[in-house]
């Protein structure tokens, strides 16, 4: 009696019940049980094109093994014939009882004996509870236990009913016979999400069969209800052109529904090992600083279920390297008073020189003046320069000769020097004297000092006023000194102005002059 539970296969000239038994039987099966099942009246003669059945329970079942394609970071396999940890290495072979681990930093891929793979992420353990071939038939049987974190599996097609691949989470069993899908355990949940295909999820004897585009979240303990739609993919900006400028700003179109967004990077689309992967609220993330290359990076949305919708997949070149030196002087905005300003960098380790440049227009179409192989950390502008708004910028030439991006236009204003204030006569009253002086342009500020001696090395006054005005008690009577400088805007302080001399003098001598008729005698000497 032939059963639903059986492997087909469909003969070929040559084939007989003989060597065919001998290829697909267990040692322990005859091949006259074979001959019996399948009703063969002539043993010798199997006519090409029929359809032979082997029930599941007589083929060879041998042990499988996963192999690691690619790996990054810290991941730890425990084997199980060993119960010390290694180091996990690309190329390593590893078969039913594995233990598997990786840090916050790390990920890995495995390969199945039927080509599925699987990418293991950041922070999960993950055990290979079974792993077995159904002799040279291409049925594979494997059975993974997800303990902690998250994986992404793209299980090749199945044929056979004893192919099988399947996740088991603390409170789920995933199973499939070819699809591309996503299963976490998290604080008490587990969570599957289908992206191509469909999953059959069980879980306290209930079972939910969940179609493309949907997942479902369970809590530990709990039956598997209703799949839910995943968020789609969201639109992601693309950089058209090479990225130069690291870090690189990342962005996408907001999700309606999104409470958080996962992003992964790897070094290509097949995502064997993950550069990065960040979850973020915002709907940009500042890439890292990566060698010169070809990259991927995948965005997808994360719902209040925390369920983990489709992807969205950028490709993208970098070409940032050697990074500009980091510019200390003039700083973007600033405003300079030297018609021969000197430009200041730091020095880059990876630099053997620079190239400079200088231009009135943001395009550098007409550069005014550059240097294409500098040394040290700084140039000064060959000629003087008229006031007006100039550019900078300046890239570094490592030691093969290749040069990397410029930095972003630097622009800044070249001004005349603030004009030099005197104060002018001071005023008075009973107890308090003034000084005065022209006021500047909008914004700037007034530095004034006084002293009883020219050199200002001990002041009595010393104060920094938003308007062109001193007024303060009487200081003692004699000669004073007063000198006034401009703050400007950006902080630059303009020359100091004029030293002034005056001489104030005393209540006494006033109440005297005043007794026999005469006036107050303040003046200013220059």
């Amino acid at each position: 009696m032939l059963s639903a539970a059986d492997w087909t296969y469909r003969v070929r000239p040559q084939d007989n019940i003989w060597n065919l038994s001998g290829l697909y039987l267990k040692p322990d099966v005859p091949w006259q049980k074979l001959q019996a099942y399948n009703n063969v009246a002539d043993p010798y003669h199997l006519p090409p094109g029929m359809t032979l059945r082997i029930p599941i329970a007589w083929l060879r079942l041998e042990p499988a093994h996963a192999t690691v394609v690619a790996v990054t970071g810290g991941a730890h396999v425990e084997l199980a014939d060993n119960a010390q940890p290694e180091t996990v290495t690309s190329g390593m072979t590893l078969g039913i009882g594995t233990h598997l681990s990786t840090d916050s930093d790390a990920s890995l891929t495995l390969q199945f004996a039927d080509g599925s793979r699987l990418l293991m992420e950041p922070n999960s353990t993950l055990d290979l509870d079974q792993m077995s071939a159904y002799g040279r038939t291409g049925m594979v049987d494997t059975r993974l236990r997800l303990q902690h974190g998250r994986v992404t599996n793209a299980v090749t097609p199945m044929t056979g009913v004893g192919a099988h691949f399947s996740v088991e989470t603390p409170g789920t069993i995933s199973s499939v016979r070819g699809t591309h899908f996503r299963v976490a355990a998290e604080e008490g949940q587990s969570r599957t999400e289908v992206l191509t295909g469909r999953v059959d999820v069980a879980g306290d004897r209930a079972h939910v069969l969940v179609p493309k585009e949907h997942g479902i979240a369970v809590a530990d303990g709990g039956k598997p209800t209703q799949a839910q739609p995943l968020l789609s993919a969201p639109t992601l900006h693309c950089p058209a052109q090479p990225v130069g400028k690291l870090p690189y700003v990342f962005a996408w179109v907001p999700l309606d529904g999104a409470t958080s967004y996962r992003v992964q990077m790897a070094a290509n689309e097949r995502f064997e090992t993950l550069l990065l992967d960040h979850l973020t609220s915002s709907a940009q993330l500042a890439l890292p600083d990566v060698p010169d290359g070809d990259y991927a990076v995948r965005v997808h949305g994360i719902d209040a279920q925390k369920l983990e919708g489709e992807d969205g997949v950028c490709l993208l070149h970098v070409a940032g390297h050697p990074q500009p030196p980091l510019v200390m002087e003039p700083l973007p905005g600033s405003k300079v008073r030297d018609t021969r300003p000197r430009f200041h960098w730091t020095e880059s380790l990876e630099a053997s020189s620079y190239v400079w440049q200088l231009a009135t227009d943001e395009q550098f179409a007409q550069p005014l003046a550059g240097e294409a192989q500098l040394s040290g950390d700084s140039v000064r502008a060959p000629n003087a320069l008229p006031y007006g708004r100039y550019y900078w910028r300046i890239a570094t030439r490592d030691k093969n000769g290749k040069v990397g991006p410029f930095t972003d236009p630097l622009p800044f204003d070249l001004v005349p020097q603030p004009a030099a204030p005197e104060a002018g006569k001071p005023t008075s009253s009973k107890t308090d004297v003034s000084f005065g002086w022209p006021a500047g342009t909008p914004g700037q500020r007034y530095h004034i000092q006084m002293d009883r001696h020219p050199d200002f090395a001990h002041t009595s006054i010393d104060q920094t006023l938003d308007q062109p005005l001193l007024q303060i008690k009487k200081p003692g009577s004699g000669i004073w000194y007063v000198r006034v400088q401009t703050m400007d805007t950006d902080g630059y302080a303009g020359p100091w102005g004029a030293v002034q001399k005056i001489r104030l003098g005393c209540l006494a001598c006033r109440i005297g002059a005043v007794a026999g008729g005469g006036g107050l005698v303040l003046w200013l000497l220059l």
